[in-house]
């Protein structure tokens, strides 16, 4: 009797450490699955998120992929007259073409060095008065000129640092009497041209002083034609200038308070003069008065309605609806990512390999 006691107390004790080996294995399965769903959220993250003023989500779409309505790093984007939205995509080497509510319309680009193709690296993207698409080809050195469909008008640019020559311009903008300025990365200054590429001045050298820039980004200019400059990197602020180039202000240093920039890309405004940032490094949108004032900022890590993974740019249309290019995984030219989802989670450019 002894005997059976101890032989049913052994099988009994097996059962348990059985089950709890069994109970383990579904957990860690579990905890497996639930962090590659996490890897593919953060990671399969490529889209447009249109808000209103209060930052308040209305819409969003794409995925990533090569399909329409598909991307792998959305960067620029820009709305015409009738509200078509038009985003860049570094990776695809194209140009797409939605409605306001995300429906694709068309597309057009590829690979290369010819008319209407572009490099690996096509950045920032803008519509003029006319509505022609003026796209920055960063790795090829030169802005293309299209009409809204995408049928190729001109360029211009090549690689250097005379007038006219881009070291890896970042983004295009345009004044009232229709004049195109460009910011140029390397060379640390904006460019002036006429609609037709023809140059007409600059100003900027390298340097944290007034009208100076150290790896610059975004350019847009107000409804009083000045010009306002993304100056990241070291400096970490927005300049202001006159149409001529002239300098009126600055504000900004690097670091993650309100009015403070990690990295900031895109630059608009809305109806009323208020200027966004797009705060790429601090996954955030900041809205100043055109003097530099702080107003209000939202956004934080994550991909919730009112998240970023890595804000790009920035469009706003005539109806004050506002359109942010987002990206999943880190730009290989960032050590950073920024603030984390959590003390223990934080998307790096490792942690998004392998996710299609």
């Amino acid at each position: 009797m002894k005997c059976a006691k101890t032989v049913f107390s052994s099988l009994s004790f097996i059962l348990i450490i059985f089950s709890l080996s069994i109970l383990n294995a579904a957990a860690q399965e579990d905890n497996d699955q639930s962090e590659e769903d996490s890897n593919l959220n953060l990671c399969n993250f490529d889209h447009i998120k249109k808000f209103d003023t209060n930052g308040k989500l209305t819409t969003s779409w794409g995925v990533k992929g090569t399909g329409d309505g598909q991307f792998i790093h959305p960067h620029g984007i820009a709305v015409d007259s009738k509200g078509n939205v038009f985003v860049t995509d570094e990776e695809t080497q194209n140009v797409q073409k939605f409605d306001s509510n995300g429906t694709f319309l068309a597309k057009w680009g590829s690979p290369g060095r010819g008319e209407g193709q572009f490099s690996p690296r096509i950045e920032d993207i803008n519509v003029d008065s006319n509505d022609n698409v003026y796209v920055v080809d960063y790795g090829n050195n030169r802005i293309q000129k299209f009409t809204n469909d995408g049928e190729f008008i001109t360029m211009w640019g090549s690689k250097g640092s005379e007038p006219g020559q881009f070291d890896r311009p970042w983004g295009v903008t345009f004044d009232s009497n229709g004049e195109v300025y460009v910011s140029d990365l390397r060379n640390n200054r904006i460019q002036k041209f006429d609609t037709n590429g023809k140059f007409l001045s600059e100003w900027g050298r390298e340097g944290n002083g007034p009208g100076e820039f150290i790896h610059l980004h975004g350019i847009a200019v107000d409804s009083q034609n000045s010009v306002y400059v993304s100056d990241a990197r070291e400096n970490g602020r927005i300049s202001k200038f006159t149409n001529d180039g002239d300098f009126i202000t600055m504000w900004g240093s690097t670091g993650s308070e309100d009015g403070q920039f990690i990295e900031h890309h895109g630059i608009d405004f809305d109806s009323s003069g208020h200027v966004y940032v797009v705060d790429t490094g601090n996954q955030r949108i900041q809205v100043f008065t055109p003097e530099g004032k702080f107003i209000r900022a939202w956004g934080e890590m994550g991909v919730g309605n009112d998240q970023f993974l890595m804000p790009q740019d920035i469009a706003i249309d005539s109806s004050d609806n506002i359109y942010i290019s987002d990206v999943g995984d880190a730009h290989p030219e960032i050590s950073y990512i920024g603030r984390a989802l959590d003390e223990n989670k934080e998307l790096t450019q490792e942690s998004c390999s392998g996710v299609d």
